[in-house]
């Protein structure tokens, strides 16, 4: 029997065009910018437990949305440990290998900015405030952008 390869959650930032075609087709077409918690993440917080170094991943996939001019979309999804391409730059960003399916898709963040929120950076902490959908939301989501 052969070994399932172990899972990876990563934060891929979305575009609109992303959303609708995840939306059509079930998948989002491959090769796609992600961000995971890698050793830098973890050496960059010593202390941190997992939870927080999940929330650094999800906010630093947050902020490449706003860096690109994109609203604030990022998918949360489970892939194969092996389609991680972290082979660049050091921190959370890495490239994910080929397309990623609906059923790997967790969850949806969407910045708050996009559902009615009047800001979505918090002042104290320039933390990036989003609201949690789940998958089967995906056509909810695609009607708030």
């Amino acid at each position: 029997m052969a070994a399932i390869p172990p899972q990876v959650r990563c934060y891929l930032p979305l575009t609109a065009d992303l959303v609708h075609s995840l939306h059509e087709t079930g998948s989002l077409p491959g090769d796609l910018v992600a961000f995971v918690v890698t050793e830098s993440v973890r050496r960059s917080d010593p202390n941190g437990d997992e939870e927080s170094w999940e929330f650094a991943a999800l906010q630093d996939a947050a902020a490449h949305c706003q860096q690109e001019g994109q609203p604030v979309l990022v998918a949360a999804a489970d892939v194969a440990r092996d389609s991680i391409d972290d082979s660049g730059p050091t921190g959370s960003r890495v490239l994910v290998r080929g397309s990623v399916t609906l059923p790997r898709i967790a969850s949806l963040h969407v910045g708050d900015d996009l559902v009615g929120e009047v800001s979505s950076v918090s002042d104290d902490e320039e933390i990036i405030e989003l609201s949690w959908y789940d998958a089967t939301e995906l056509a909810e989501v695609r009607r708030l952008l």
